[in-house]
């Protein structure tokens, strides 16, 4: 039937699928006189996650062949009626709010950009302040699984008032991919002007890769996900740009992850969505990227008291439209300043839609040397704003000016 060919990338594989034609995991839950069925390692979730974990079988049909279903399925095995529907690739539990609107977001950027630190800390964020914000419910539905887990720890690391350490720089997976971090967010919609919408959902998911992965565009062309994504957050090391060179190596930054530089990622970035969406000659991009100068209280000398981009985000319920274009105004007078211009040019002449931030996931300089966070702690500045300019975007959340 016509409303089973319309497909979406699973927010764990990528793989594109069906959000009425899902598989149905067994619920375990034996029909009187039948025996229950067993877990076992699931061959998909070993060939795609290298996770052996034990799980309930897949429903199957007379044919062996697994059942794809809307809502539930009956187990030929055990009788159970079961709701637990799953991507029929991967085998990952599909929520209850993931359909054809689901988008997935990619987050890149070279080696020794942040995006790991920037990826744990924007977790939390989404869980605390950003949840408050907009009066929401942000979850993850896989529970502390994979990347979620990954990130989690990284953070507990961070955090640690005695000892405080950055993780290790994410390492090119030669086996399988790591489970992403997906997140569920549910709210009550409001217009503008405070009157009550309707209940919405989204679902939308996280992919960290390592930096060598962005260094060439073969090696970029290689990353599925990306191929996949409906948003891209672009982090950018403002050390890797010509002018501020000299400062990162005076201030201990490891030469090493200074050898690619942004334009190379933003080149490799562009090939890849190119690509992905058969972009015609003097066409440009349309996917939606933003592109985050991480790092940027190291420059908060250069940039006057009273600037946005020196005050913490808003707490209304909205995304400022306004107050982000004037920090991207400024964002792009910086990279200029430090020799970047051809960046910007490559966005202009790629780019239908893109939006200059600065963040810092830490708040405060670490230690490069020994990799030792800050003694302040971790003070996230502005971490967030890329993903609700994304969300907006999308016209999930409400936006102004």
């Amino acid at each position: 039937m016509a409303f089973f060919q319309r497909k979406v990338p699973c927010p764990y594989c990528y793989n594109e699928i069906a959000p009425t034609a899902l598989a149905v995991r067994c619920s375990g839950r034996a029909a009187p006189g039948k025996a229950r069925c067993t877990e076992a390692p699931d061959s998909a979730r070993i060939q795609f996650f290298s996770d052996g974990t034990p799980v309930l079988p897949v429903i199957v049909g007379p044919d062996r062949k697994q059942v794809l279903s809307r809502s539930e399925a009956t187990c030929p095995d055990c009788g159970a009626v079961s709701a637990i529907r799953v991507c029929p690739d991967c085998h990952s539990r599909m929520p209850r709010s993931f359909d054809a609107d689901s988008p997935l977001f990619g987050l890149v950027g070279v080696r020794g950009s942040g995006k790991t630190v920037m990826l744990a800390v924007l977790q939390k964020e989404l869980y605390s302040t950003i949840a408050r914000r907009f009066d929401a419910s942000i979850d993850s539905p896989g529970g502390k699984t994979g990347l979620a887990g990954e990130l989690e720890a990284f953070l507990r690391g961070m955090e640690d008032s005695s000892n405080g350490m950055l993780p290790a720089q994410t390492a090119a997976h030669t086996s399988g991919m790591t489970i992403p971090a997906v997140f569920e967010w549910r709210f009550a919609k409001k217009s503008l002007g405070g009157k009550l919408t309707r209940d919405a959902s989204t679902l939308f998911s996280f992919y960290d890769s390592a930096g060598e992965d962005l260094a060439t565009e073969d090696r970029a062309l290689g990353q599925h996900y990306l191929a996949a994504t409906s948003g891209v957050i672009l982090l950018l090391d403002p050390f890797g740009f010509p002018g501020n060179r000299e400062r990162a190596l005076g201030s201990g930054v490891n030469p090493e992850s200074l050898t690619t530089s942004p334009e190379t990622v933003l080149r490799a970035l562009t090939t890849v969505l190119q690509t992905a969406e058969k972009t015609k000659k003097n066409k440009k991009i349309k996917q939606p990227v933003a592109v985050v100068v991480s790092k940027i209280d190291a420059f908060f000398d250069d940039i006057p008291d009273d600037h946005p981009m020196r005050r913490p985000s808003s707490k209304l319920r909205y995304f400022d439209d306004t107050e982000s274009l004037t920090i991207h105004d400024h964002v792009a007078a910086m990279i200029e300043q430090w020799g970047g211009d051809g960046l910007l040019r490559m966005l202009d002449s790629n780019y239908e839609k893109y939006r200059l931030f600065g963040a810092s996931a830490l708040g405060a300089e670490p230690s490069y040397q020994n990799l030792k966070v800050n003694a302040r702690g971790v003070l996230p500045h502005r971490v967030g704003e890329p993903l609700l300019w994304l969300m907006a975007d999308r016209g999930f959340l409400p936006k102004e000016g």
